[in-house]
């Protein structure tokens, strides 16, 4: 028998189809490498990212631990508002033309178990208002200049009272003449 073949090339002995299968083989091989390549790369992702946040976790557990214990604090001892004295006291005007201002206060402190014993600490909050009204000029306190007046003072007095907290600072009167 005499194979003939019509219109093309010679069939060979093992056939166009099995180039075909090696071909689609192939195609496949490379799909299921590119499938196991990107869930190594969704694997590695998560991996990263379970890690990034136990990091994170443990560096601010110690923020998470302290502001449960400052709670618990300010429940126990909740801040306390000690009244200042009227401070009169002269501005910096630099001509030489006296400016005064009168201010009246109070202060929240947290960290006292009674008000008692924040009378003796009066007389420092005192010379903290002193100090930095010598040093203030007339003009830094208009505006939003009581702002950073405020500001300032806080600063001072958490410096100058060191284990009690200064939570902040109401001012009840501010005359300026």
């Amino acid at each position: 028998m005499s194979e003939t073949v019509t219109g093309g090339a010679p069939a060979s002995p093992r056939g166009d189809a099995g180039k075909e299968t090696g071909a689609a083989g192939a195609e496949a091989a490379r799909k299921g490498t590119t499938k196991k390549s990107k869930l190594k790369l969704v694997i590695g992702g998560l991996a990263g990212l379970i890690l990034l946040i136990s990091g994170v976790t443990f560096m601010e557990k110690d923020k998470l631990f302290k502001t449960a214990g400052e709670k618990a604090n300010e429940v126990l001892h909740p801040p306390i508002l000690v009244g200042i004295p009227t401070i009169v006291s002269n501005l910096d005007s630099g001509d030489g033309h006296p400016v005064y201002v009168k201010i009246t206060a109070k202060v929240e402190i947290a960290g006292a178990t009674d008000e008692a014993s924040l009378q003796s600490t009066i007389p420092e909050i005192q010379d903290v208002f002193q100090t930095y009204l010598h040093e203030t000029r007339p003009q830094d306190i208009r505006g939003n200049g009581i702002y950073r007046l405020r500001e300032a003072i806080i600063r001072r007095l958490r410096t100058d009272l060191a284990p009690l907290q200064v939570t902040n600072v109401y001012f009840v009167e501010l005359l300026v003449q």
